[in-house]
């Protein structure tokens, strides 16, 4: 037996290089932080990458063939924070729903490139996404696909998409600003809803519809332009804009639904076009600050007992075309609680 305190002095030596290298050789070999990892069979990612390796993946790129089940698996990295699977193919190009959904750690996703459709609540409730790189010829993204995602702040929706389904960007707090590509027909029900720090958002010419509460709660939006082409604008839209000045309202609209703009308290004035019709009760509810109207039709559009509540009625100027359709609105239901003036 060995007892000479050098002949002990180098067997700890020894010992200590063996566990280096036993160490260097396990991060050299384990997946996802340094090496790429290639999938030739779907169904297989737990065999490339074993259950015991799972928890501790924090980057991970992906080229091949994947499943359901292997995405499935992916989602169950409980600390992947990069994941590129932008070399990956996924059966019908589609990435299936919830795939990541509520994954805590997730920060930055390149999506496949051959992808053309994002399953509804893929990403909802990621909390630490900050950004997604969208493939160029990607069509659809599903309902509620980034819901929650409060600090998604970058993305930018290539000019293939034709979808955008209901809340699929409810609750991203941190997203400033979207450019929409001119392929879109409709803005969905809440697909903005809540998105606190947008402050720019140009819809395009092709859009037919605006849905109930697309933009509700868009806390710093200031200005809207909404296109001709536009023929219905959903309950509550824009409802609690607080920020909202400037609204450009289409001719093509003959009517205004409720609560539209209720809570919009800083916007100050509006200009309602000759097709306007009529306006649903609380279309303006809480527009503290509304001091002119400017109506361009002659007949008084219709209006309802609560369509201006909590507007100050004698600070409020309604300016109309002409002193004949002065006595119109003098003589109307609610409108003869306003002051009227010929513009």
């Amino acid at each position: 037996m060995l007892h000479h305190p050098l002949s002990r002095c180098i067997i700890a030596v020894a010992a200590l290089l063996l566990l280096a290298v036993t160490a260097c050789s396990r991060q050299e070999e384990e997946p996802g932080n340094d090496l790429p990892v290639s999938v030739t069979e779907p169904g297989t990612l737990d065999e490339i990458i074993t259950p015991d390796r799972r928890p501790f993946i924090t980057e991970l790129t992906i080229a091949g063939s994947l499943d359901r089940t292997d995405i499935a698996y992916i989602g169950q990295m409980p600390e992947l924070r990069y994941l590129d699977l932008s070399a990956v193919s996924l059966p019908d190009n589609f990435l299936p729903e919830n795939a990541f959904a509520n994954h805590e750690a997730l920060e930055e996703v390149l999506l496949p490139s051959t992808l053309d459709s994002i399953g509804s609540s893929a990403f909802r409730w990621c909390e630490e996404l900050q950004t997604v790189q969208l493939p160029r010829h990607l069509i659809v993204i599903g309902s509620y696909a980034f819901a929650g995602c409060k600090n998604l702040h970058d993305i930018d929706p290539p000019a293939s998409l034709l979808r955008i389904d209901k809340q699929a960007f409810s609750g991203c707090i941190s997203l400033h600003e979207i450019t929409l590509p001119s392929g879109l027909s409709r803005i969905a029900d809440g697909t903005f809803s809540q998105c606190r720090s947008l402050a720019s958002i140009a819809i395009p010419s092709t859009v037919r519809s605006i849905g109930y509460q697309a933009f509700a709660g868009c806390d710093r939006l200031q200005a809207i332009h909404i296109p001709s082409t536009v023929k219905k604008v959903g309950i509550s839209a824009f409802q609690d804009c607080i920020e909202l000045t400037e609204i450009d309202w289409p001719t093509s609209l003959t009517e205004i639904d409720y609560y539209t703009f209720a809570g919009c308290k800083s916007l100050t004035t509006i200009t309602l076009h000759s097709q306007l019709t009529a306006i649903a009760d609380h279309a303006f509810d809480g527009c503290k600050s509304l001091t002119e109207i400017h109506s361009k039709n002659s007949t008084p559009p219709q209006i309802e007992a609560e369509t201006f509540r909590n507007v100050n009625h004698l600070a409020c100027r309604v300016f109309v075309p002409s002193e004949r359709a002065q006595k119109s609105y003098r003589a109307a239901s609610y409108w003869s609680d306003f002051l009227i003036y010929v513009e």
